[in-house]
């Protein structure tokens, strides 16, 4: 279970800490309503969805542009600057795909917010009977955005090539569906240079062979990869190992949550995308 902290009433307190305890998924919640916020916080605690709060607007753009979230909720009673954080959401790198959910009180509010980009609205005074409709629907969105964002730190060979280096060997330190970290980087890999990689996933035995991109590299000889292209079969394997390590992460009493979640989504997306091979 994910303990979430009491609101306080001082209003010199404008953001409250993350819990310690594990979790799923973050949820940012930008809302001065102290009742809303406790119902908020109470119905995310069981499904393991750790909830921070922002009691002003200022706080939480300066939030959304330096963390990532897997979902986020914002009053209305904010006034004006709702729509515009909602908006600012929607363009920012790290949270324009995460689920957006808008707290209102009118029909005026509600056009706005669906205008501003939200994928859920709950409506005050709120209700325990909304808000676990609400979770049950967006819950798998919120995973979903988890996983996708999910870094599994693990060190395995990598195996660079490219038609104008020598064949490299690198070792990753750390993948997510997006890309990897990789260390002993050779100085002919610079940003921008797309190389083929080839590497194993252990337990179970994951072989990927993907086109990639460099991101960046730094000093130390670090340096980060995109992954551009992938096989489909392949990148299905990936997700599933990395669900599969997010899962050991996560409290016992939403691990079959999680499980049937991940199951539906596996599903959408093999029937859903189509694989593609670029030509080389």
């Amino acid at each position: 279970m994910v303990s979430v902290p009491l609101v306080r009433r001082n209003l010199g307190i404008r953001v409250m800490p993350l819990p310690v305890s594990p979790s799923i998924a973050r949820c940012l919640l930008v809302s001065r309503d102290p009742v809303a916020i406790e119902q908020i916080s109470s119905a995310m605690d069981p499904l393991a969805i750790a909830t921070e709060v922002c009691t002003d607007s200022t706080s939480a753009q300066q939030m959304l542009a330096t963390r990532k979230f897997d979902a986020v909720a914002i009053d209305f009673d904010l006034g004006e600057q709702a729509p515009g954080l909602l908006a600012e959401m929607r363009v920012c790198p790290s949270n324009r795909t995460a689920p957006a959910i808008a707290i209102t009180r009118s029909q005026s509010e509600l056009a706005l917010a669906y205008c501003a980009g939200t994928n859920f609205v709950l409506q005050k005074p709120l209700t325990a009977q909304a808000l676990t409709h609400m979770l049950n629907v967006g819950y798998g969105l919120m995973v979903r955005e988890r996983r996708r964002y999910f870094r599994c730190r693990i060190k395995t060979p990598i195996l660079i090539r490219r038609v104008d280096i020598r064949e490299t060997r690198c070792h990753a330190v750390n993948v997510s569906e997006g890309g990897m970290e990789i260390v002993s980087a050779p100085p002919k890999l610079i940003p921008e240079m797309k190389v083929h990689a080839e590497f194993a996933l252990p337990c179970p035995l994951v072989r990927i062979k993907a086109i990639c991109e460099i991101r960046w590299r730094d000093r130390r000889g670090h340096a980060g990869l995109q992954f551009l292209f992938m096989p489909l079969e392949q990148r299905c394997d990936l997700q599933e190992w990395l669900a599969g390590r997010l899962e050991e992460s996560l409290p016992e009493s939403i691990v079959e949550r999680f499980r049937d979640v991940k199951a539906r989504f596996r599903c959408q997306e093999e029937a859903n995308v189509t694989d593609f091979c670029p030509k080389t």
